[in-house]
């Protein structure tokens, strides 16, 4: 049977909500008053869609931040996040004396307590909100190479050979990640969901406000065409499970996905927690697509990490995705990618995607029934 494996964002739905809550994440942690308070007075509680805007314009430089990374292969939002993130908090603790922020690297767990203290003692600090695009245009493509830089950059600019605040899964972004979480969520499902207490109440979550990329008759009928068809269909996507279910169902697109071929960030960190000498698992790593190729079978995770090159016929496993890192997965595993301009860079992406050897490109996901139809 031929497979489809379906990224999310960027095909199906939009990523502009995951990037504005990207963006507020980044300004919450560096001004909020819970946190690092560099700017106490902005009003997270009571935001226009008009702010919000402004707000991720500033943080992501007119996403001239969000396509580096992309282009880099970074396509989690967590990941972008902490980044951004990170590279803030190493030039505001730069001029601190080490006894001052010590404790950061030093501790398991980093509190809203922790930054308050860090926070007032930079009351006065100007962001440099251009710095993160400069240290990324030196940075070579790679999720590794992306933290490998920002380790080396950290350690080199405070002078401190500890470098766990500034990895991969380390106590930051823990941090960041679950109040990413809380602003897409909304308090009440974060809580249900991610088994936290909520920091806040006022977040409602983003994810009831999910945009789809075509009329939702058009998807629905594509995949009823495709299943018909008897095409194998699954996704496999950077989103965490809830935020991959939970639009799907409300859109009526669940149905035409068995719950085995559904891979999403949720299984990645649950095979990295697994097997940490193996992460990042993350795309553009094809953990995700190979799971979700085989069904999702969790004992065969270490499989699916170790030993992927070449594992399927290009003439019968297809990916769409489009994002860099979806076409480095297919190139890695032998499939044949099919690239939306739909994501994040539009159109811009032909260029980038055409250079890497996209094997077809399309205007929307629609259009793959002219190939595989």
């Amino acid at each position: 049977m031929k497979s489809i494996l379906f990224d999310v964002d960027g095909v199906f739905l939009s990523e502009a909500r995951c990037f504005d809550v990207s963006a507020l994440t980044v300004y919450e942690l560096l001004m909020s008053e819970d946190y690092l308070g560099l700017d106490p007075t902005v009003n997270f509680e009571s935001l226009s869609d008009e702010t919000i805007q402004t707000i991720r314009a500033r943080v992501f430089q007119d996403d001239q931040i969000l396509n580096r990374l992309k282009s880099l292969g970074l396509n989690s939002n967590w990941d972008m996040v902490f980044i951004i993130t990170a590279l803030h908090l190493v030039r505001i603790l730069q001029p601190l004396p080490h006894s001052q922020w010590q404790d950061l690297l030093t501790e398991e767990t980093i509190t809203p307590e922790m930054l308050q203290s860090v926070g007032e003692t930079v009351s006065n600090s100007r962001l440099d909100f251009e710095m993160p695009l400069r240290f990324l245009q030196h940075v070579s493509a790679g999720k590794m190479n992306v933290y490998q830089d920002l380790i080396h950059y950290a350690t080199e600019q405070l002078n401190v050979d500890m470098s766990s605040l500034f990895e991969l899964k380390g106590p930051l972004w823990q941090l960041a990640q679950s109040i990413y979480q809380e602003w897409y969520l909304g308090h009440e499902l974060f809580a249900e969901v991610e088994h936290q207490t909520p920091r806040t109440t006022f977040k409602q979550g983003y994810i009831y406000q999910e945009t789809v990329l075509k009329p939702v008759e058009e998807l629905q009928q594509l995949l009823e065409d495709l299943s018909d068809a008897h095409y194998q269909l699954a996704v496999a996507t950077g989103r965490p499970r809830t935020e991959t279910l939970v639009p799907f169902e409300t859109l009526g697109l669940k149905r035409f996905f068995d719950d085995a071929h559904i891979v999403t960030a949720s299984e990645v960190l649950t095979a990295e927690a697994k097997y940490p000498e193996l992460k990042p698992l993350g795309k553009p790593n094809p953990f995700s697509y190979l799971a979700t190729l085989d069904g999702n079978q969790i004992n065969q995770y270490h499989h699916y990490a170790t030993e992927q090159s070449n594992r399927v016929n290009k003439d019968e496993v297809f990916i769409v995705g489009d994002s860099l890192a979806d076409l480095l997965s297919a190139k890695t595993i032998g499939a044949t990618f099919i690239g939306p301009l739909t994501g994040l860079k539009g159109t811009e992406a032909k260029e980038e995607l055409e250079s890497h050897g996209a094997d077809y490109i399309v205007n929307d996901v629609c259009d793959i029934r002219d190939i595989l139809l």
